[in-house]
């Protein structure tokens, strides 16, 4: 027991050493659309800024994903996810750069409640300056960035109706108050994938998906970071599946413990990821997958 709490100690105080205040060009929204899908346009959180953004099309919605630690706008998450909806609706896709704030973990779960409430004052300014509502608007969190899409929602003047976190971090967040939960949107879906290891191991939406178990992925051995990707990539897959391919259908299980001993025996009746809303839907659901794409087994 006495070196356990020396290490949260020791967490506690990289945290606080670590943190800084951020400046206003420190978080960058670059907006991906089908008219600039590979080379975005750079906004900031101003009115002066949204205004001057001739790709955003207010007549459609807008996806927001918002990447962890050590990555940027250019990184993995982004390459599955910005690329996944964009393939599969007409949207604005919003990838936050918050890579000035997180290059190193402790960095990055310090300044997480800062760049969270800078998300929901970029989401306010649309709502208050620009009629463009909040239920216009869904989050997609990795790691750290699933925990801020939580900060962000509970932020915004409204409701948001749907955050998808993957993978959302452990370390620092089991006593945290800013913790992801399930009244942060209307819908909060969340996929465990390295459950206890590098991601939260218990649920914390109001539906919540194990995939094999939700700890390490087929084919990954012990690599989190492999199976971090494998739980990215489901979304992706989610998203842009096609009407005659496979679903992610979970089966719902009792707890956790049931999830994670892949043990679970109840109702095949909810799909993870997608497009689709999934209002009244809860619980904690398991599903397996290929080892390669496609990776839906139905």
């Amino acid at each position: 027991m006495f070196s356990l709490g020396k290490c949260v100690l020791v967490l506690c105080a990289a945290v606080a050493a670590n943190g800084f205040s951020l400046g206003p060009t420190d978080i960058i929204f670059h907006l991906f659309t089908r008219s600039n899908p590979q080379v975005s346009q750079p906004i900031f959180p101003s009115i002066n800024s949204i205004l001057a953004a001739s790709l955003f099309n207010p007549e459609v919605n807008t996806v927001i994903t918002v990447h962890s630690n050590g990555e940027d706008v250019t990184g993995n998450f982004n390459a599955f996810v910005v690329t996944g909806h964009l393939q599969a609706e007409n949207v604005n896709v919003l990838a936050v750069d918050w890579s000035k704030a997180s290059s190193m973990y402790t960095e990055g779960l310090a300044n997480a409640e800062q760049v969270g409430k800078v998300i929901a004052d970029f989401i306010n300014i649309l709502s208050q300056s620009f009629s463009y509502m909040p239920s216009q608007v869904r989050i997609v969190g990795v790691g750290l960035g699933g925990h801020i899409a939580g900060i962000a929602g509970r932020n915004v003047i409204g409701n948001l109706p749907y955050i998808v976190a993957i993978d959302p971090s452990l370390h620092g967040w089991t006593h945290n108050p800013l913790i992801l939960n399930k009244d942060d949107a209307d819908v909060v879906e969340v996929l465990h994938a390295t459950a206890g290891v590098l991601g939260y191991d218990f649920p914390l939406g109001d539906i919540d998906f194990y995939p094999n178990g939700g700890t390490y992925q087929f084919g990954c051995g012990i690599d989190s970071s492999c199976s971090l990707t494998y739980g990215i990539a489901f979304y992706a897959e989610s998203v842009t599946r096609g009407a005659e391919d496979n679903e992610f259908v979970g089966t719902k299980c009792e707890n956790y413990e049931e999830a994670i001993a892949q043990e679970c025996a109840g109702a095949r009746d909810a799909v993870f990821g997608g497009l689709e809303s999934k209002t009244g839907a809860s619980g904690v659901y398991s599903f397996k997958t290929n080892m390669v794409q496609p990776f839906a087994q139905g």
